[in-house]
């Protein structure tokens, strides 16, 4: 995007373009406008390229934009501030309050029981405090949960299952549980990638016939034990 007046300062995000040379702004995977991501960095048309604070701008957008997931702020000579943005996507939510967190556990704010129905519920997680635009505060055995969580989430994502899983329980991070296509009650034990694991049981649901419900099991290796109901 190229301001009309011929200011000093063009800026960009990430899966931005070029068109007949000239930067264009184009938002992908974000709850902003181009307009909140720019008025939320400070940076003003007009300014001095050298006096432009990089880092605090950034801190300003995560501070400000709390579904912000990535923030890269810098300077392209002679006279561009490029700023490289990519939203956070909601992943789950947890308790009563529905609140939305990324795939990090960074908490994006409350929704209502519709909204949040669309992701997992992570069970069996305390933490510590809670905010908007922040990674929740956790210690002890909840540090050891939400360490597990920030792997399954992405597997799931990866392997494009999310939207079949009900719950995720951390109660035993040794051995995490999830509830998968409303008949399976899952526990991914301790071996192996995480990502190898929920491949593996994308694999294995997929020998099971339409109405088998039960539970399965993942041992050592890859090996998968099913208990019917």
């Amino acid at each position: 995007m190229a301001w009309a007046d011929g200011s000093r300062f063009a800026f960009l995000c990430r899966y931005s373009g070029y068109e007949l040379g000239v930067p264009r702004l184009v938002i992908n995977a974000s709850e902003y406008t181009d307009e909140e991501i720019i008025s939320a960095s400070g940076v003003e048309r007009g300014a001095n390229l050298f006096f432009v604070d990089r880092f605090k701008a950034a801190s300003m957008i995560f501070s400000d934009l709390p579904y912000m997931d990535t923030v890269s702020i810098t300077r392209q000579l002679p006279n561009k501030i490029v700023i490289q943005a990519e939203g956070s996507a909601p992943a789950a939510y947890m308790d009563e309050d529905y609140w939305l967190m990324d795939r990090s556990g960074k908490m994006l704010g409350t929704t209502d029981s519709l909204t949040a129905g669309e992701y997992p519920e992570i069970r069996s997680l305390e933490p510590m405090t809670v905010l908007e635009g922040e990674d929740m505060l956790v210690e002890g055995t909840n540090a050891e949960r939400l360490t597990v969580l920030q792997t399954i989430l992405p597997a799931l994502r990866a392997e494009d299952v999310s939207s079949l899983v009900e719950w995720i329980d951390l109660r035993d991070p040794a051995n995490p549980s999830l509830r998968y296509d409303g008949r399976l009650t899952v526990y991914l034990g301790a071996e192996g990638e995480m990502l190898y694991r929920i491949a593996m049981l994308k694999n294995v649901v997929s020998q099971l016939a339409a109405e088998d419900a039960g539970t399965l099991y993942y041992t050592n290796g890859s090996a998968w034990t099913f208990s019917p109901d």
